[in-house]
C-alpha cells in the first residue's frame, strides 16, 4: 500500500468520526478560502463577509481574549479563544462546540444558544482572511450555563474545571461588562456611536420583572437610621411595630446605590420601566426586579455593600457624604437632593 492509499484511507477515518457539525465547518473554510484567492495566488476579498472595524486583546482569567468590532457594531470573541479562556486544552475551535454538546453541560444551554454556537458568525479581522467567532454574550450566557450545571451537579468529572473558569470569567465581566471591556481592548471607546451605552445598560435589566426578593438586609436601613437620628422601629396606623423606613431613605438608596450604575444611565432606564403611578411616588415594583439575575443583581450588591462600607465608618449623613464623593469623585450627583 503506497502513502498516497494509506493518506486518503486515513482521512476517510477521521471524517467518519467527525460531528455533522465540524464536517460543515470544515466545509465552509474550504468555501471561503476557494473564493477567497484568485488562480494566481493573491488574496481577493469576498464583497459579503463582515469585515472588523477593531480587533484587540482582552486580558481576563491570565488570559488574552482576541477580540473583535464589527462594521455592523457586533462585539465578537474569536472561537478558538473562547476555549482556551474555559480552560480546554485544544487549540483547535471545534473542540468547544463538541464541549458544549456533551451531556450534562448541553442540558443547560437551551436551543437559543445552543444555535448560536452553532453558528459562529465568519468574518475578516484587520491582519488575516477569515475567523470565525461568537458575539461577547455568547460566551457570558455559557459561563452562566456552566455554573448552573455544575450548582446541579450534572457535570462529568472532565467538565468540573469549565465551572472554575466560568465562574472567573463571569466576575471579570461584572466589575464593567463585556461590551465595555471588548471596546476598551480593541479601541473603539473613543468612536463608538451614541446608542453603545444603551446596549451596555441592557446587561443589567431582565426581559421579564422577576419575582420580590429581598437585597436590601436589614442592617442597611439601620445604619441610615443612625446616621439621620431617627429611631430604629416605627408603628403602624393598626398599631405593628415595624422597621423605620421614611421616604427619604428611597432618595438615598436612589442617589447612593441606583444612580452610580453607569453613572445614572440605569437609573434612567429604571424610570422609564417602573414610572411613579401617583404623586405620592408609588411605583408598580421594586427596582431591583428589573435587574438581570446574574449582572445587574450582582453590581447592585457589590454597590449595597460599598455604601453600607461607609456607611459603617461614618457618624452622620454628612460625613458619609464626603466619604462617598472622596471614593467616587466621577459620579456627580447633586447632594441637595438630600437632607442633611
Amino acid at each position: 500500500m503506497n502513502d498516497k492509499t494509506r493518506q486518503s484511507k486515513g482521512g476517510k477515518v477521521r471524517a467518519e468520526q467527525l460531528s455533522g457539525q465540524a464536517r460543515k465547518e470544515i466545509a465552509t473554510l474550504a468555501a471561503k478560502a476557494r473564493w477567497m484567492h484568485k488562480d494566481d495566488g493573491s488574496a481577493d476579498q469576498d464583497i459579503n463577509l463582515l469585515k472588523a472595524t477593531h480587533q484587540g486583546q482582552m486580558a481576563v482569567g491570565g488570559l488574552e481574549l482576541d477580540c473583535y468590532v464589527l462594521e455592523d457594531g457586533r462585539r465578537v470573541f474569536h472561537k478558538r479563544g473562547m476555549a482556551r479562556a474555559l480552560g480546554m486544552k485544544s487549540q483547535g475551535g471545534n473542540v468547544f462546540m463538541r464541549a458544549m454538546q456533551r451531556k450534562g453541560l448541553g442540558s443547560e444551554l437551551g436551543l437559543n444558544l445552543l444555535k448560536k454556537i452553532e453558528s459562529p458568525i465568519n468574518f475578516k479581522p484587520l491582519t488575516q482572511d477569515l475567523a470565525h467567532g461568537y458575539e461577547a454574550d455568547v460566551l457570558v450566557d455559557v459561563c452562566k450555563a456552566i455554573i448552573r450545571a455544575d450548582d446541579e451537579k450534572k457535570l462529568t468529572k472532565t467538565q468540573e474545571g469549565l465551572a472554575g473558569m466560568a465562574r472567573i470569567l463571569l466576575n471579570a465581566f461584572s466589575k464593567v461588562g463585556v461590551t465595555a471591556l471588548i471596546d476598551e481592548a480593541t479601541g473603539f471607546q473613543q468612536v463608538r456611536s451614541p446608542d453603545a451605552l444603551r446596549i451596555l445598560v441592557q446587561q443589567y435589566i431582565e426581559v421579564e420583572k422577576r419575582e420580590w426578593e429581598k437585597q436590601f438586609p436589614d442592617s442597611y436601613y439601620d445604619d441610615l437610621n443612625r446616621l439621620y437620628g431617627s429611631q430604629k422601629l416605627t408603628k403602624t396606623t393598626k398599631g405593628a411595630v415595624i422597621q423605620n423606613r421614611p421616604q427619604h431613605f428611597a432618595n438615598f438608596t436612589r442617589e447612593y446605590v441606583y444612580h452610580p450604575l453607569e453613572n445614572g444611565a440605569v437609573l434612567e432606564e429604571l424610570d422609564r420601566l417602573n414610572p411613579k403611578i401617583d404623586k405620592h411616588g408609588t411605583r408598580k415594583s421594586r427596582f431591583h426586579q428589573h435587574l438581570s439575575q446574574g449582572y445587574g443583581i450582582e453590581k447592585l450588591r457589590r454597590q449595597v455593600q460599598d455604601v453600607m462600607t461607609l456607611m459603617s465608618v461614618s457618624d452622620t449623613v454628612s460625613q458619609f457624604k464626603k466619604l462617598f464623593l472622596k471614593r467616587h469623585p466621577k459620579v456627580g450627583m447633586q447632594l441637595d437632593l438630600l437632607d442633611d
